[in-house]
């Protein structure tokens, strides 16, 4: 720390964020390498002397679970007709679109945020920021974060490196941001403060500014997993594939030995080292068939070997670990392992399918939290830029919907809406209003769709 001090002072340079800043990470060490970790095993293709990724169990685990929770969403908001409304519903339409990747960062690093983007032509756009790219500096006391720090990079024309370092704080409910930037010759530094006007895009920013009017949090929507911090139990929130980690490696492994063995496997053919040897023109056979073997030349000779492959017994370990994984992350049985490798019994069928849809509603709920949250934030930061008036605005609004899938069936539900009318346990009217989001609070209500959905007897016989 010191030598990073001397270097400030001799040569106006820092060498990273922190220091440009005057503050540490709150996050803690063994965090930094479970995020680490987690960004690594998502973005690993590359075999290494340990492990194959091929499989990409982490893509696999988010991308399965992204789709069955945005597989038949649909949101929007009851009335548009006024401008505020417009605008509002503009927040929501722009957020949904990023709406799978947003909820893939969260996935990912445990924590994601949604940052508002305003646009020259009235609109309000969403940039994504994962864990990785964000530094923790304090969090409330619910554990949500209120003091962080991002960057942006980009490169000049003149090949300079410029770093723009983002500082955002809540403080009493009122959010400051300060910006920072920096140029360097080289990726590894943030290099020299320099002006903010050093680049186009940022000559319009303030070096500190504080908002007039009440903004949530940071300025950003946080989405954090609903799963228990089980890296060093803070309030850090962890990667949906994090309880599975250790599984994960060991499947990397195994599929490293089961190539190797195929490779293997192959005919092989032990012969006299100095057969294999190139020197003065001296004929030599490939060595990927034939093995060189150092020793007594006259009695190796040439010896054929073929080992059996073990297909079965890695096969086996590689459904077992799937399995467990499965059993961990509360993902249906079959989703990663094979669905036919073993017989089941009916109750371990529901209770596989009932964690899955109950995994799958945590995340339904979470999105829908988000999604509100960005209505909120997008009406206080339409209002600080003068995109919407301060007209009032009713979270009622907004409708959203799951679909008719594995987790809500809306035919069953209409159904058995219908068998309870049948009954005389329910009004007709009531499971009209149901099927057709019709208002029924009022006895006006109910007269109105008795007047337009429930025809007469005669008119039936008619």
């Amino acid at each position: 720390m010191m030598g990073a001090l001397i270097r400030a002072l001799t040569n106006n340079a820092v060498e990273n964020i922190e220091e440009a800043l005057g503050m540490t990470d709150a996050t803690s060490s063994a965090m930094k390498h479970a995020i680490a970790e987690w960004y690594a095993a998502w973005y690993g293709r590359a075999p290494t002397k340990t492990e194959d990724p091929c499989q990409r169990l982490p893509y696999a685990i988010v991308n399965k679970l992204c789709k069955a929770t945005f597989g038949e969403y649909d949101s929007s908001l009851q009335h548009t007709d006024s401008a505020k409304a417009k605008y509002l519903d503009g927040v929501r339409s722009t957020f949904d679109a990023r709406k799978t990747s947003f909820m893939t960062q969260a996935m990912i690093g445990g924590e994601a945020w949604a940052k508002p983007v305003p646009m020259p032509d009235g609109r309000l756009t969403w940039q994504i920021v994962g864990r990785d790219s964000v530094i923790i500096l304090g969090r409330d006391a619910s554990g949500i974060p209120s003091d962080v720090a991002l960057c942006e990079k980009s490169v000049s024309a003149d090949h300079h490196f410029y770093t723009l370092v983002e500082r955002r704080t809540s403080f009493a409910g009122r959010l400051t941001i300060q910006y920072c930037l920096y140029c360097s010759d080289n990726k590894s530094t943030l290099g020299r403060r320099v002006p903010l006007a050093s680049l186009p895009q940022y000559e319009r920013l303030e070096d500190e500014y504080t908002f007039a009017v009440p903004i949530d949090g940071v300025g950003m929507v946080f989405l954090r997993m609903p799963i228990t911090n089980c890296v060093d139990g803070s309030a850090d929130g962890v990667s949906i594939y994090e309880p599975a980690m250790g599984l994960i490696h060991r499947i990397n492994e195994n599929e490293l030995q089961f190539s190797r063995e195929f490779e293997l496997g192959r005919m092989r053919v032990v012969a006299s080292a100095d057969i294999l040897r190139t020197h003065n023109g001296k004929k030599s056979l490939t060595d990927d068939v034939f093995v060189g073997l150092d020793g007594n030349e006259q009695s190796v000779g040439i010896t054929p070997f073929a080992p059996a492959l073990r297909n079965e017994s890695y096969e086996a370990r590689r459904q077992t670990y799937l399995k467990a994984i499965e059993n961990l992350l509360g993902i249906k049985r079959g989703i990663l392992s094979d669905a036919e490798a073993v017989s089941k019994t009916a109750t371990e069928i529901n209770s596989s399918a009932g964690d899955y849809s109950l995994s799958i509603i945590d995340f339904q709920h979470l999105y829908y939290d988000a999604l509100q949250a960005a209505l909120r934030l997008g009406n206080q930061i339409g209002q600080a830029y003068r995109l919407c008036d301060a007209s009032a605005w009713d979270a009622d609004e907004l409708a959203v919907t799951w679909g008719n899938g594995v987790l809500y069936d809306a035919d069953q539900e209409w159904t058995e809406r219908k068998e309870l009318v049948q009954m005389g346990l329910l009004k007709p009217e009531l499971a009209l209003a149901w099927k057709f989001d019709l208002p029924a609070e009022t006895e006006a209500d109910l007269a109105e769709i008795r007047k337009n959905y429930m025809p007469e007897l005669k008119d039936l016989e008619g």
